[in-house]
């Protein structure tokens, strides 16, 4: 008995010391222990305000400015770190006093919001055809203007570069030509007024001009393609919108980020300009004008003046002018940036410095420019802040706007001279006073640009109730820009000096009333918003000219001591405004299915009464199919998204005051002045252009994203079209040109883009994007012209045609000898050398009405492929781009008729060289300047492929910049413009048309990027 009791006394207490044991161990692990630590980025920047909570409980606190935190839990706790726009992460505490996290940017959660007109929507909403572009591709192109930077990156949106003057803002469109440019010079602002709206941080810019803004300060980029998201700017939409997001601070430890770039910029093609040898050869051709039977000339001295170019062909004294005229130039930037702020705000600082000195003599620019965007949370329902840029930018454009261009360099004989006796240069370098030195120009010219501009952006927000917002968005912009302009008394052989200023002023004010409602409950979705606001342009230019100046030396400055009979003084003026309303519904059920509904009423000060109002409505539709329950894709077709969408557009890209009858300043026969009507007669009845737009689209996605992309398909219709239509001035009391809306256009076309993750792993990675698009444009109505038909031969504009039709002869050869001419020119037998065309109506006699359509600048298709390769810390990435289907008149050939210049080399026929290159050169030739068929010869394919970019960078591993005072150190080369494939070759550019155009440049830099 005592043994068995004392068996379970023994028993009974390793039970109790195994009880008092687990408590003791389960008391030692639940003993709350105090944790601190730090929380940064990927980049090793401190974050401000994540929040740190014990998981499943409501125990928590919050990073303060350095990134830090302290927070007592129990020993074995799981700690939650969460916030915007990074991915959220769970560490155990496992006992640990300390404990830091580096996290990580969420890219999904930024890309499921977008961007839109006056707020924000998330992308599975999303209903228009709206792109958002890769910000961090587009900085990787060493250009000072983003547009440029986003050639072949967006699928539809078709940038190109008309000059390459420095400084100078891009030709872009978003989905080709709609309007014809309502212009009495035809054609002229087919560009301009066809270039889509740019909206910076909510505020449309009148000039649509990036040129003043530096690149560094953009934070995102969203393209507004259809009508259905373009609506909500109404008037302003028709052509697409840009959207732009300037950076901000962030809450954290201040971040300085510096960067420096260096490189040159060089001529990326040229043309084939004869030498003194091919030159001395099509002279004694031009001589025999292609008579088989004409002997050559018994002395070249009849060819060359006697003076100059005969004594230096003598002496094999060669000058190429085109090396002279060129350099390779300096493109240098510099930019510093600091960024920051707490729970009460931020601050973004930012400063830039960039100069460019052009391949050409007399071309440089330079542009400094500021940047403070800061914003300040006064309590948790009320924020304010302000957005401040300055910018400062001058220009020596004298290679230009003298009309100093290559042309000058081709035309110029190889063997004129540069020098004179004195080691200066010469005023003319032959006997030929019309050949006056380009170099001498340049010595003896000036033309200098300066832009002032500053705008303050302030806007404050206010949370008025649950999920109802509302922000005042207010902007005044004021630019300065003035030009000087001089031609001294040598700048031309018996001409008095000239000088000009132009002094212009532009202030533009905006005002915007933003309501925004969202609200989810359950399977539901609203996102409504409501605008009034209103935008107020003024422009101001005086300009002061004077002739026959006291002093060359002073330049522009000395247009005061011009007599006063050759001064002139002139003001300019001009003005509008809108007034405006608009509201936008968004509905979504259940992440299937989304509605958006917008209405935007505009008033325009440019038209008269009733037609001042213009109503522009859209909706739109999209069904995501892959979030039905019955979806079959699983991860192979992850992503199915359908888009719909309808909407009108408004245009009122007219001059002010077109309801209204211009007159003009004249100076009578006894010197004194009086006004008098212009040609341009008013209209009060004009009205709205308007374009009507259809548009479907399809979102996919493979393999969890592993492969996306967008199929886009749309149809506009614009009709009212602003135009000036001719009538007889004999007729109308003058007037030649009436205001109408009486033209038809439609524009059609379908857009495809796909990015893939064609490999991804920890140390190699390689993702591709490709973009393709297709835009046709056709005149449906135009208005009738003096000839009587509805076609305007004039401006090149036919029913049924594209916009920019090429109208001409059929070049098909050349006529051989011993061929006989089965047609006559003009009624006149064609002679062996002379051109073959088409005779298109069979009547046997080449006249203007065989003249066909010859092609047009408008792309067949046009896209972009973009490879990024990265390995460990190396990045390449690859951009090219191709333009397909292009036809245009080349204007850089010369006359060949005339022993006098030079021009660029061609394979012309000659009896010994039977070509169908190009007619005979001389006296009758088919090439003349001014001649029925010179342009016809000279249509030309411009399409072309282009390694548009190419970037490679070295980013420093971090791991061994943890002791340093450095966060992150990045070297990088890049190139932009690098090469063209085109049989476009006698050109600077298949881009250009080379008629008195500054040609494109290639640009090499190398940059360091460093952040503290």
């Amino acid at each position: 008995m005592t043994n068995y009791l004392m068996r379970n006394i023994l028993v009974n207490r390793k039970w109790h010391f195994l009880f008092f044991f687990l408590v003791l161990t389960y008391s030692l692990s639940a003993q709350d222990v105090s944790v601190s630590g730090t929380v940064t980025d990927d980049s090793n920047f401190p974050l401000a305000g994540v929040s740190v909570v014990v998981k499943g409980t409501a125990t928590g606190t919050t990073t303060n400015f350095d990134g830090l935190y302290t927070i007592t839990v129990p020993s074995n706790a799981t700690l939650q770190f969460s916030y915007l726009g990074f991915v959220a992460q769970e560490v155990a505490v496992n006992g640990r006093s300390s404990v830091n996290i580096a996290m990580i940017e969420d890219t999904q959660l930024l890309d499921e919001v977008v961007v839109v007109g006056y707020g924000t929507m998330e992308r599975a909403n999303v209903t228009g055809a709206i792109t958002t572009v890769d910000v961090e591709e587009v900085a990787k192109v060493p250009v000072p203007n983003v547009v440029e930077s986003l050639r072949g990156q967006v699928a539809g949106l078709q940038v190109t570069r008309t000059s390459g003057t420095p400084g100078s803002s891009p030709t872009f469109k978003i989905r080709g030509n709609n309007s014809l440019g309502a212009s009495t010079s035809g054609s002229d602002l087919i560009d301009q007024n066809n270039t889509p709206l740019i909206v910076v941080d909510g505020v449309p810019l009148v000039n649509q001009s990036l040129s003043e803004f530096n690149t560094d300060d953009i934070e995102s980029i969203n393209i507004l393609k259809d009508a259905g998201s373009a609506s909500i700017y109404g008037t302003s939409g028709a052509n697409g919108v840009v959207l732009i997001t300037t950076k901000s601070g962030r809450a954290g430890r201040a971040r300085v980020q510096v960067t420096t770039s260096t490189g040159f910029v060089d001529l990326v093609q040229t043309p084939d300009v004869m030498t003194g040898d091919q030159l001395l050869k099509t002279f004694i051709d031009i001589s025999k004008a292609g008579d088989p039977n004409a002997p050559n000339p018994a002395t070249i001295l009849g060819l060359f003046d006697a003076t100059v170019e005969y004594p230096n062909y003598i002496a094999g004294k060669e000058i190429n002018w085109h090396d002279q005229v060129t350099r390779t130039g300096i493109q240098n930037t510099a930019g510093i940036t600091f960024t920051g702020g707490s729970e009460l705000g931020t601050f973004y600082l930012a400063g830039n410095m960039y100069n460019e000195t052009g391949p050409i003599d007399g071309a440089d620019y330079k542009r400094y420019s500021f940047r403070f965007n800061g914003e300040l949370n006064v309590n948790d329902w009320f924020k304010m802040g302000s957005r401040v840029q300055f910018s400062k930018s001058k220009a020596d454009q004298r290679a230009i706007e003298l009309d100093l261009t290559l042309n000058a360099a081709i035309q110029t004989s190889p063997y004129g001279n540069l020098y004179d006796e004195d080691g200066n240069f010469t005023k003319f370098t032959t006997e030929d006073r019309f050949a006056i030195n380009p170099l001498h120009q340049l010595k003896e010219g000036l033309f200098d640009r300066e832009v002032d501009r500053i705008y303050i952006n302030p806007y404050i927000e206010m949370q008025l109730a649950d999920g109802l917002t509302y922000n005042l968005n207010s902007f005044v912009e004021q630019r300065d820009e003035f030009t000087g302009e001089f031609r001294s008394s040598q700048f031309t052989d018996g001409a008095n000096s000239e000088g000009e200023i132009q002094d212009t002023e532009t202030t533009t004010y905006l005002l915007d009333n933003i309501l925004t409602y969202k609200k989810n409950w359950g399977d539901h979705g609203i996102n409504a918003n409501f605008v009034f606001g209103f935008q107020q342009f003024e422009w101001r230019r005086s300009i002061m000219f004077g002739e026959n100046t006291a002093s060359d030396e002073l330049g522009y400055m000395g247009i005061g001591s011009a007599p006063q009979a050759m001064e002139r003084f002139e003001l300019q003026s001009d003005d509008w405004g809108k007034l405006y309303l608009a509201s936008r519904l968004g509905y979504n059920y259940g992440g299937k299915y989304s509605l958006t509904l917008t209405l935007r009423r505009d008033t325009s000060s440019k038209f008269e009464g009733d037609n001042r109002v213009g109503w522009f409505p859209s909706a739109a539709l999209a069904w995501n199919a892959h979030a039905e329950d019955w979806w079959f894709g699983g991860d192979a077709l992850n992503q199915l998204k359908f888009r719909f969408s309808y909407g009108e557009l408004g245009n009122d890209n007219v001059p002010s005051f077109s309801s209204t009858a211009g007159s003009q300043l004249v100076t009578l026969l006894d010197g004194t002045t009086a006004f008098r009507q212009n040609n341009v007669a008013g209209n009060k009845n004009i009205k709205w252009e308007t374009s009507k737009q259809l548009n479907a689209g399809l979102d996919y996605g493979l393999f969890n994203n592993r492969i996306s992309g967008s199929v886009e398909v749309y149809r506009t219709n614009t009709t009212d079209v602003l135009l000036f239509q001719n009538i007889p001035p004999a007729l109308n009391n003058g007037f030649a040109f009436y205001p109408s809306n009486i033209g038809e256009t439609k524009n059609e076309g379908i857009e495809a883009s796909l990015k893939a993750d064609v490999i991804s792993t920890d140390d190699f990675g390689w993702t591709a994007t490709v973009n393709w698009a297709t835009s046709k444009n056709e005149i449906v109505s135009l208005n009738t012209t003096l000839s009587g038909t509805n076609d305007d031969i004039d401006n090149g504009w036919f029913i049924g045609q594209d916009i920019r039709e090429i109208y001409g002869f059929k070049y098909e050869g050349v006529y051989q000898l011993n061929e006989t001419p089965a047609v006559t020119h003009f009624g006149n037998t064609p002679q062996p050398g002379d051109g073959k065309y088409a005779d298109v109506n069979g009547d046997g006699n080449i006249d203007f009405d065989d003249r066909t359509f010859l092609g047009n600048p408008t792309p067949d298709w046009y896209g972009g492929f973009n490879n990024v390769f990265r390995y460990k810390d190396v990045e390449l990435s690859v951009l090219l781009e191709a333009v397909q289907g292009v036809s245009r008149i080349n204007g850089i050939y010369g006359s060949y008729n005339q022993t006098r210049g030079n021009s660029v080399y061609i394979n012309y026929w000659t009896p010994e060289n039977p070509t169908n290159d190009y007619p005979r050169v001389g006296d009758g030739s088919h090439l003349t300047n001014g001649g029925q068929f010179r342009n016809s010869i000279h249509v030309e394919d411009a399409s072309f492929v282009a390694l548009r970019n190419v970037s490679l960078s070295y980013s420093f591993p971090k791991k061994h910049l943890e002791n340093t005072f450095l966060n992150d150190v990045r070297f990088s080369v890049r190139g932009n413009n690098l090469y063209y494939w085109t049989d476009y070759k006698n050109a600077y550019s298949p881009e250009q048309d080379n008629i008195g155009q500054y040609p494109i440049s290639r640009n090499w830099s190398l940059g360091v990027n460093l952040t503290f």
